[in-house]
């Protein structure tokens, strides 16, 4: 299969996912610099969900001290250097997928080997059958008093 090189897979536990998409969360926090071309994240949601059902457009990664907003659960923590995190990428949009993906017909239909440990490519078959444009957007938000596109 081919990979696109915008868009991943990666893993979230419920928890974070649910503030993810409540808004109290506005930003991912990782360990590693995804690369520069990647502009979505297909969040699969791990145990007990076990299914692929948020799609985020996410901002290049930040660095702490580059987060504006310290309203957002871990913003500030990681605007001080407090967490293991080096790298922060900001929710610009995320959508609801209208048929949630398990993880065992990912497996099956060939896009997922697994459960993603650090990040793996979506496949453009994969994109092709669950593109954007079918899905719920449940939020965009306006940076710098435009929208993001």
């Amino acid at each position: 299969m081919t990979k696109s090189t915008s868009d991943i897979f990666m893993s979230i536990k419920p928890e974070h996912m649910k503030n993810i998409v409540s808004g109290s969360k506005n930003h991912e926090y990782r360990s590693y610099l995804l690369p520069p071309s990647i502009q979505h994240i297909w969040f699969y949601t791990t145990r007990p969900v076990k299914q692929i059902e948020f799609v985020a457009r996410i901002s290049p990664g930040k660095i702490p001290g580059e987060v504006p907003d310290d309203e957002g659960i871990g913003n500030a923590e990681f605007n001080a250097g407090l967490k293991e995190s080096k790298y922060g990428y900001e929710i610009l949009a995320l959508w609801r997928l209208k048929m949630a993906v398990s993880l065992e017909m990912a497996i099956v239909e060939g896009f997922l080997k697994g459960a993603p440990q650090k990040y793996c490519w979506v496949s453009l078959e994969f994109l092709g059958r669950y593109g954007l444009d079918g899905q719920d957007l449940l939020f965009e938000r306006m940076v710098n008093g435009e929208d993001e596109v």
